[in-house]
């Protein structure tokens, strides 16, 4: 399986964000999951150089818990977590985003 570009991750975690919302998260924490997302939107380098050379924290709005977060997305194309929000939240609700 190819690996995501950071159009893709930036997609997934916005999706995170979105459904971490509705399940009531901290909106503070959604709105820097969607900074990331942004941001991760407008590299100019490949994501792979970059979690490669290990330098994700060093993207704007990216810290240790998010550049976690995006790793994960990154590597197998989804998340624990959002897999979880998925089974409660449905897909219907997320076409309000």
């Amino acid at each position: 399986m190819a690996k995501p570009d950071s159009r893709t991750v930036a997609s997934l975690l916005r999706e995170y964000a979105h459904r971490s919302s509705l399940r009531g998260g901290n909106p503070y924490r959604t709105k820097a999951y969607l900074r990331a997302a942004d941001s991760l939107t407008a590299l100019s380098q490949p994501l792979d150089r970059i979690i490669a050379a290990g330098a994700l924290t060093r993207i704007p709005d990216i810290g240790d818990a998010i550049a976690d977060i995006v790793r994960k997305l990154y590597e197998s194309g989804t998340h624990p977590r959002l897999e979880k929000l998925r089974e409660e939240v449905p897909a219907g609700v997320m076409e309000l985003f």
